[in-house]
Formats: C-alpha cells, structure tokens, sequence
C-alpha cells in the first residue's frame, strides 16, 4: 500500500475490502467540492472494476454496510482525517471539508497500487503544516495553457497542497503591458477566475502573485514606461536571458512608479478569492545603480514596499514578500507590519537554516521556500532538490513557521517542462504534510515511481536520478553561457572547458538513456516528455563540444526531429511563449537581447 504523503498513522487489521460493488454515500454537511471528489473516486472505481459505484447523499450517518462512506464532523478549522477500510465497507470522518477531501484522496491512492481490493486498515492523519503550497513560473519561456494549469492543480490536489502561485510578470493582460504581452502568449482576466474556480473546487488557494519592484525587464524597456527604469543607461550582456532575469528594477522614488504599481494590482485583486497578495519585491538588483544612485538602498526599499503593503491592506489583502532583499538589509526588518508574511527562499543543497531562526524572531508570519531545482536544466536535479527541501522543511517545522512554498522557475527559458519536476512537488508536499517521512532513500524513491509513473519496479526515479547526473556535465544554462558568453558558470567568469571528449561521451549516455525510458513497462505523457529531455542533454552536449572543438559532428536532422517532439510536448501544456528562443538556441543560433521585445 503506497501513500503520499506518508499518513501519521497506519495500522492494517487483515483482510481486504472489494470495492466492486460499493456505493458512495455523502452526508449532508458536504458540498459540491466533495461531491466532485467523490465522482473522480467512482470513475477510478470504475475503471479498475468494471462497475459504476451510485452516489448518493443522505440524513444523518448511515452504516458503511456495501458503501463508502464520507461524513463531516463540521469543526471550525483543521484537514485532519480518519479512514476506516473494513471487509464490509469504507468510512472516511473529515473534521472539515478539507479533512474528507484528503481522506478521498488517500482512498483513491490506496486504490491505485492496491487494486479494486484494498487492504483494510485504520488511518488517522493531519498535516504539519497548515500552508503547503506550490510556486509555478509563468513569466520566463512558458506560459502555462488552462489544460496545463488544471492538470497541475489536480496533481496538487491528490499530494494534499493547499495553495498554488503563478509567478507573473508580462504574462497577463494589463493595460499598462499592451503591445508587450501578445509576443509572449500571456493569461487572460476569464483564465484567471477559471483557474481561481478550479482551485477552490479542490481546496487550495489561488493566491495572486506579480512583480512589483524588480524584474520589470520587459515593461520597463517599453518607449511608453523607460523613462520609470531606475536606469539612467543600460549596456546590455550578450545573454538575452541574463538581461531579462536581472535588470529591471522600477524608480522607487518617482511617484509615477508607485501609481502604475497600483494600477497593476487593481486589475488583478478582483480575480483571486484569496485573502493573501504575492507582491514579490525580490531581486531589484539595479536600485540606487541609476536615477537614485548615492542613497540609501535599504531605506528606500523599505518606503517603496511599505506603500504597496498599505495599499493592499486597504483592499483588505494579506501581504505576501519574497525575504531576500529584507535579509541583506536587516535594519529594515523590524519595521515590516505583523500582519504580513514573509517568504524565505534559499535554493542550494546546504540552505542558509540561519535566516529562518532570523525571520522567526519577528512578529511577520514565515514560510520557508525550497525549490525543486528544475530550472537552468532539461529535468529537475533531483539530489539537489532533496537536499534543499527537506532541510528547509525540517527547520521550518522546528520554527513552527506557518508552512511551506516550494517553488520552480523557469530561468533561461524555462526549457524543463512541468512534467519533468514532479518528484521535488512530491517531496515538498510530503514532507510539509508530515515532517516525520523518509526521503532521500530507496523507499520513497519507489513510491514516487509508483505513484507518479505508474512504475511499481521503482525504475523511473532511478533513471531520472542517472539523467541528473548526466546533467551535472553541461546543463542548458552552462551551454547558454558557453555560446553567448564563452564562459562555463552562470555565476563568474569561468572559462570554458578545453576537452570537447566529456560532451561527446556525455551525449552518447543520454541517447543510451532516452532508450532506457523508452523501454519502461509503463510509457505515458510523462515517460514520453523524460525522454525527449534525455535527448536535449545529448543535443546541447555535442554543441558544447562543438563550441570547444569547432568539429564535433551533429546530426542536423536528428536535431530538427527531436524539435519537432520538443514543441509537440511544449504545446501540450504550455502556450508558445518563448520556444522559438529556446529552438534557435538547440540550433545553435544566437538571438538579440531584443528578440520579442516590442517598442510598445
């Protein structure tokens, strides 16, 4: 029996239940969103079965004789759940709508590696932390398409997450962003509110969340708002990406600036149920380089960010910070409000734990943000990410912050699809659920096979391990920085390597590999999408090796068919965004930093 996550407590009683057969019967204190869960769970049934259980809602608490049974206790608060599976029936007691929405979800996990006769037992379980949210980039390469939204709301869904964020910077339909947003592929004002409504039908809360003070890269290098730029002058690097993900920062000290912020909010506050507001304000790399150039950054920062948080709480909205830029001017911590909270992020595999006993000494809530290192590569890195979410997790717990945020983002053209940075959503659910389950271990390496990939060998995680290793030879953003910058880091100045013999084995490894996913018992959309990546890593190995040797055989037309399932996979959840950047670059081909900017 494999369950994510891993319930608080488990006690099998013998024996086993056939679900063939068994109705599904409601109690009266639950609503539609059960109702729904409960058709998701009949239709399993019936797939696994053959036969279609009746639903049905009654008075009172009937036996669970020949039904499942799913009944609210109607407490104030709390997700907690009891599940009782006897050889006569099945019963799951929410103490809120939330606690039978989880129980359902453990019935239909316990039914996809059980099989229609599920083992009985006795589960009572509630969750560590009360926030466990995921962080989706929608700004940078892809723009996510509803299809792909609810696909990742629904996996969400059945790992017990209970809010979800699209990172948006140019990526919606503002005014202000008109003539910009249409290059990119962008999300509408009725996408929104579907999504919104999605989320609430599945119990997780669709928090808005814009950049507010910098990476205004794209609006601020517009004719119509430049004149806003902190920058008095901008030299752009030869990277297009790095110029997009690091300049610009917004003129905190032009009352202008602070209008066309709140204009921004405006038009996006009404569409969210969400009592809480993302305002970023991380990374403004630029301020005090250009128009403001000798004051002091930290007060400054300070005054701008306390206007949008006012303003938000005049809309009757809970602010929600990125920590980063308070952490390098501590002097300003003491000054944010109590009724805030801050977000903690640190991404590496030896996160700085030090910042959160910082952030827990203030009055401001806390979330620790992890990531799921997916980004800067064609699959996420799982031992890095491991690393970096269960340490943050574990020490988070320990502070008893208010939960977790685990992030993924899509620097330098977010080439790694959303499928391909399941396990790290797995994790950073499992472990803020219940701080007590053993990752970093065969164990839960298999159950994450199982459950994702439908994989009961276990075998896929182990290969997505060996693709990471791969990976750690050249990722996409090493290869990136090689072919605009002659250089080998994303950070420095490193030199590029001088023996093209490592790049070209690497490749013939990864073709090895793509085979290997190939041949697994159980292909599905994910299985197909780890192999196309497996293919990328060969493909950017032979042009790095290229770029070293300037003779390193390529074959162009392997290249252009691999493109070809590249974009099918691309579009099938994502819109275009910026996949002709990422194709010309898999070519071989430079772009302008320029390349689908306007000069709206």
């Amino acid at each position: 029996m494999t369950i994510l996550p891993q319930p608080k407590k488990l006690k099998k009683t013998g024996g086993v239940v056939a679900t063939a057969g068994l109705g599904i019967v409601l109690t009266m204190k639950c609503d539609s969103r059960i109702f729904k869960a409960a058709q998701k769970l009949a239709n399993e049934i019936y797939e696994e079965t053959g036969i279609d259980p009746a639903i049905t809602k009654v008075l009172g608490t009937p036996g669970i004789d020949g039904n499942i049974v799913i009944d609210c206790l109607g407490k104030r608060s709390g997700e907690g759940y009891k599940l009782s599976a006897r050889e006569n029936g099945i019963l799951i007691t929410g103490d809120t709508l939330a606690g039978c929405f989880y129980g359902i979800q453990t019935l239909r996990q316990m039914l996809e590696t059980c099989g229609e006769d599920i083992e009985c037992c006795e589960i009572e379980d509630k969750p560590d932390m009360s926030y466990r949210g995921f962080y989706h980039d929608a700004s940078r390469g892809r723009v996510p398409n509803l299809d792909g939204v609810f696909k990742m709301i629904d996996f969400l869904a059945y790992y017990k997450h209970n809010s979800y964020q699209l990172y948006i910077e140019h990526t919606f339909a503002f005014d202000e962003y008109k003539g910009i947003y249409k290059a990119f592929g962008y999300m509408t004002p009725e996408e929104i509110m579907q999504i919104d409504d999605y989320c609430y039908e599945n119990f997780i809360d669709f928090v808005p969340s814009l950049s507010s003070f910098g990476h205004l890269f794209r609006l601020l290098e517009s004719n119509k708002y430049k004149h806003l730029c902190e920058l008095d002058s901008f030299e752009p690097t030869k990277n297009p990406w790095h110029n997009f993900m690091h300049h610009h920062t917004i003129n905190a000290s032009d009352e202008r600036s602070l209008e066309l912020v709140k204009s921004i909010i405006n038009q996006y506050v009404p569409l969210f149920r969400s009592k809480y507001f993302n305002i970023c304000c991380d990374e403004t790399f630029d301020i005090c380089n250009g128009k403001n150039a000798g004051k002091d950054k930290g007060a400054l920062y300070l005054d701008f960010t306390l206007k949008i948080i006012e303003h938000l709480k005049s809309l009757g909205k809970t602010v929600m910070m990125w920590g980063d830029v308070v952490l390098n001017h501590p002097e300003t911590m003491s000054r944010f409000p109590e009724d805030m909270v801050m977000l903690n992020w640190c991404y590496d595999c030896n996160p700085i734990l030090e910042n959160v006993d910082k952030f827990a000494e203030q009055k401001f809530g806390q979330i620790v943000c992890p990531g799921t290192s997916c980004w800067n590569q064609f699959c996420e890195c799982v031992g890095y990410a491991e690393q970096n979410i269960s340490k943050m997790v574990q020490k988070g717990g320990e502070r008893k912050v208010m939960g977790m945020l685990n992030t993924s983002w899509g620097d330098y053209g977010a080439v790694c699809p959303m499928s391909c940075t399941l396990y790290g959503v797995v994790l950073g659910g499992a472990l803020a659920w219940n701080r007590k389950t053993k990752v970093m271990c065969e164990r839960f390496d298999k159950a994450v096979s199982e459950l994702v990939y439908g994989d009961a060998t276990g075998e896929t995680v182990k290969l997505i391990r060996k693709l990471d290793s791969y990976e750690r030879v050249v990722n996409w953003a090493q290869y990136v920085n090689g072919m605009f910058d002659n250089r080998f880091a994303t950070w420095g100045d490193t030199s590029m390597p001088t023996d093209a013999a490592p790049f070209i084995e690497n490749a013939k490894n990864c073709y090895a590999l793509a085979e290997e996913f190939r041949r697994l018992p159980v292909q599905s959309e994910l299985t197909v999408d780890l192999r196309i990546m497996a293919e990328g890593e060969a493909i950017i190995s032979l042009r790095t090796a290229r770029l070293i040797d300037g003779v390193t055989e390529i074959d162009e037309a392997k290249v252009e068919a691999w493109i070809e399932r590249y974009t099918e996979s691309w579009l099938r959840d994502d819109k275009y965004g910026e996949l002709d950047a990422v194709i010309a670059v898999i070519r071989g081909k430079k772009f302008d930093y320029k390349y689908l900017l306007t000069n709206a």
